[in-house]
């Protein structure tokens, strides 16, 4: 009888028989909640993550002057000797870099956190003008952060308004150099606390108003002071969100470029040793050393100095919003928390050596601030009601003073003659409107104008359609790689704009040589020629940096919208798209409103992409400002004349939308 041979199974076929299988049926089991994803995630893998892929590429390699017009297999590999040279060299340039950048951080948290509390306990109480004080606090929010920083620069000269209030005042005998030397790093802290801390404003504001009056009534019955029912219920509530705003604040101030690039003069290659951040020392060395591989190895370990902060800040306080994609991770054991509080001390012990003195200029700031709040607590003590009151008022009128004064400064400069600009008077003598007829004279202004607005609309309108769908998808489904799709969101805040600045200009110069764009298409993305590829170019960038903020608002913003309305109309018989657009859009608006102002606030701010990528026909106005001055001065009248008129479209639109910017913050700050 002949024998018959039966073939063993092959474990690597059934295996991807089973991945393929298993793909198929999440595909069609989630194809709804997949489709509405495919937009954010095509243009976060495009124009986010395969070019970080080629940025560390590049480390590896010897890019330079004479290899950069090279394919990159053709560029010599040198292996990690970027990377070696890097952490040889970080007792010079890279060092100081990274003092610089962890100190701004730390002080520009701590301040926007305190002024951003404090704003919205005072907001939050009752009295006449409330409303009005609650819009003149999203100001700095609203207005442009170039012109913010234009405005704060021009009033830091050392003829400037800040020396000579400070001289009147008898504070300072001599003028202080506020933007060369030691003081620029405080000229850039100024900058960054009066631009971020109206963002812990709002969203601490938020979660006030969601805390019952019942808790604080009986607190207030059995004898509570105000500092008690401050500790022991307000801090409680706020915590939450707290953690996610701290989150991303301080990897925007880790990675943030635009601060020391405008507030400071002349780019990023004339920024001074004192305020040079990581981000500007690598763009110096890459765009002015030309040194493009041992920029991108620094652009590659600054990125895995934010990823390892973020790894250890979300161990410790896993905040509520982000504890469906935590829930992966295995619960720490006791013997877990050691190790845990064990690496955190010495991640402490290691900042502090790091920091050296810089550590001082830190305790002196947490010192001022702990006497405040320890005069605020033993005035409280003295006398409750009162004291509130006084404080109440006395921050009122702070805040106040903080946030108009420089929009007024701004707007009287503007007024001002050339001759009458550099003296710190409080009002014109002679009112100059011409100003605002020269300021287009002087540079392309309406080119800028229109460069801007067509990219800050295309961005905007790219960025709502990705963000509302997949923050939609992300809220209402559980489907497979929903929870590493959130991480990789999140994770995208830690990503420096730097790592991605040189591989779009590579890749996107290798793309116009390719038979594809330079003869069938006819399209080029760069060079001096070059205009609808170019603002193609700077449409894509802009998208895909304002898009894991805005999706990540937009989901916690869908987390709030009642079910019941999507759930009837099911059961009517409605389709899943006729519900969305039928019932979930109308309802979506604020959030829709709130991801539409901050990506067309994104296009209309950016300088570091529009500096590298534009020619001369498609700069945007953040670089247009930058164009009103000679070879000996700057002519500040036309340039605030020119901050006046930049302000004035986002204003506007922010005007039309302020009703729902409000709501769309405040909901996707408490859920997202």
């Amino acid at each position: 009888m002949a024998s018959t041979t039966v073939p063993k199974p092959n474990r690597h076929s059934h295996s991807r028989a089973g991945f393929f299988g298993g793909l198929r049926q999440a595909w069609q089991r989630h194809h709804f909640a997949y489709g509405m994803l495919t937009p954010a995630v095509i243009a976060m893998v495009v124009v986010l993550f395969i070019p970080m892929a080629w940025g560390v590429l590049i480390s590896f390699r010897s890019y330079n002057k004479s290899t950069l017009s090279l394919p990159i297999w053709d560029v010599p590999f040198v292996a990690a000797d970027n990377y070696v040279r890097s952490l040889e060299s970080m007792d010079l340039d890279f060092m100081r870099s990274l003092q610089v950048t962890v100190s701004f951080v730390a002080l520009t948290l701590l301040l926007s956190v305190v002024l951003g509390l404090g704003a919205a306990l005072v907001g939050n109480s009752k009295f006449p003008g409330q409303t009005l004080f609650r819009g003149i606090m999203l100001i700095p929010f609203i207005l442009p952060a170039v012109v913010s920083l234009t405005t704060f620069r021009f009033m830091l000269l050392s003829d400037g308004i800040v020396n000579s209030v400070l001289s009147q005042l008898g504070l300072i005998r001599e003028p202080l150099f506020w933007l060369v030397g030691a003081n620029s790093f405080w000229a850039i802290v100024i900058g960054a606390v009066w631009t971020r801390f109206p963002l812990f404003f709002l969203t601490f504001l938020a979660a006030l108003q969601t805390i019952p009056g019942d808790l604080y009534e009986a607190a207030e019955l059995d004898g509570a002071s105000s500092w008690q029912r401050f500790r022991y219920i307000t801090v409680p509530y706020i915590r939450g969100i707290g953690t996610i705003i701290i989150l991303l604040t301080v990897l925007w101030a880790y990675n943030n470029y635009l601060i020391p690039f405008v507030m400071l003069g002349g780019g990023y290659y004339q920024v001074p040793p004192p305020a040079a951040l990581l981000s500007v020392d690598i763009l110096r060395e890459s765009f002015t050393n030309l040194n493009f591989s041992y920029g991108a190895a620094q652009s590659v370990l600054m990125t895995l100095l934010a990823l390892g902060f973020v790894i250890v800040y979300l161990a410790w306080t896993r905040p509520q919003e982000i504890d469906e994609t935590a829930q992966a991770l295995p619960r720490r054991g006791r013997l877990r928390s050691i190790a845990s509080l064990g690496l955190t001390l010495v991640l402490i012990l290691g900042l502090a050596a790091l920091l050296g003195e810089h550590l001082l200029k830190i305790l002196a700031v947490t010192t001022g601030i702990g006497l405040i709040g320890l005069v605020i607590r033993l005035a409280l003590a003295a006398g409750d009601r009162l004291a509130v009151r006084v404080f109440k008022y006395l921050g009122l009128g702070l805040f106040l003073g903080v946030v108009l004064f420089p929009v007024y400064w701004l707007v009287i400069s503007s007024l001002k003659s050339e001759s009458e600009i550099r003296q710190a008077t409080w009002f014109p003598s002679v009112i100059e409107w011409s100003n605002y007829v020269r300021v287009w004279d002087q540079a392309p202004l309406g080119q800028f104008f229109g460069n801007s607005i067509l990219v800050s609309t295309a961005a905007m309108l790219l960025s709502v359609l990705c963000a509302t769908l997949a923050g939609y998808a992300f809220s209402r489904y559980r489907f497979p790689g929903r929870n590493p799709f959130g991480v990789g969101v999140l994770a995208a805040q830690a990503f420096p704009h730097v790592l991605f600045l040189l591989p779009y200009f590579l890749i996107f110069s290798s793309l116009q040589r390719t038979p594809l764009f330079r003869d069938i298409l006819g399209l080029k993305f760069i060079g001096q020629d070059v205009y609808w590829g170019n603002i193609l170019l700077l449409i894509l960038t802009y998208t895909a940096f304002v898009l894991p903020f805005t999706l990540w608002l937009m989901r916690g913003f869908t987390d709030s919208l009642p079910r019941d309305l999507e759930e009837s109309a099911e059961v009517d018989g409605a389709s899943r798209l006729q519900t969305l657009w039928q019932i979930v859009f109308p309802m979506a608006l604020p959030g829709i409103a709130t991801v539409a102002i901050l990506a067309f606030n994104q296009g209309w701010n950016e300088v570091l992409f529009s500096s590298v990528l534009t020619n001369q026909s498609t700069r945007t106005l953040a670089l247009g400002i930058q164009d009103y001055r000679t070879d000996l001065d700057v002519l500040w009248g036309l340039t605030m004349a020119a901050g006046v008129l930049i302000s004035t479209p986002v204003v506007i639109f922010f005007t039309a939308l302020q009703r729902y910017l409000v709501s769309g913050l405040t909901a996707g700050a408490i859920k997202g």
